[in-house]
């Protein structure tokens, strides 16, 4: 798998309609209690990615959302598609600040799986998510950790 150049950038905005619980763990400053929520079609491949990369993160601990974060990243497949005899995929995650809901920061990219099946769109995805999560968003989630001390 091939995983071009990332964009990332910081900017304010507006959380989506959902409703996000004051965090659990205000007073623990040595680690980030991360939200995630993922487009439908593609849940459990984004998932699964996410918490691998998530995993790989020592500082980051996972929560549901009714349990409250310091951030919530929202993951969505913004391409998908068949190219010859391999999968493109392309995802996008929005960083948002928890319990403002602004977006602190953004990472995309593109990836290529081998294959054109479902499987091959799963791996592509799944990857793709590891990847980003475990390179830009992870120094975005340590400055977020920053803000939070």
């Amino acid at each position: 798998m091939r995983v071009p150049v990332v964009a990332v950038a910081t900017v304010v905005a507006a959380c989506g309609s959902h409703r996000h619980e004051p965090a659990a763990h205000p007073d623990d400053i040595s680690r980030l209690y991360v939200e995630i929520s993922t487009d439908r079609s593609h849940r459990r491949s984004l998932q699964g990615g996410a918490a691998a990369g998530l995993g790989k993160i020592p500082f980051v601990v996972e929560v549901p959302a009714s349990r409250g974060g310091d951030a919530e990243l929202q993951i969505h497949v913004s391409r998908l598609d068949v190219v010859g005899s391999e999968t493109v995929c392309s995802i996008k995650i929005l960083v948002l600040r928890l319990p403002q809901h602004d977006l602190f920061g953004m990472a995309e990219g593109t990836a290529r799986a081998g294959g054109t099946h479902g499987q091959a769109a799963d791996d592509c995805i799944a990857r793709l998510g590891e990847s980003l999560i475990g390179g830009k968003v992870r120094t975005l989630l340590h400055k977020r950790l920053d803000e939070k001390r």
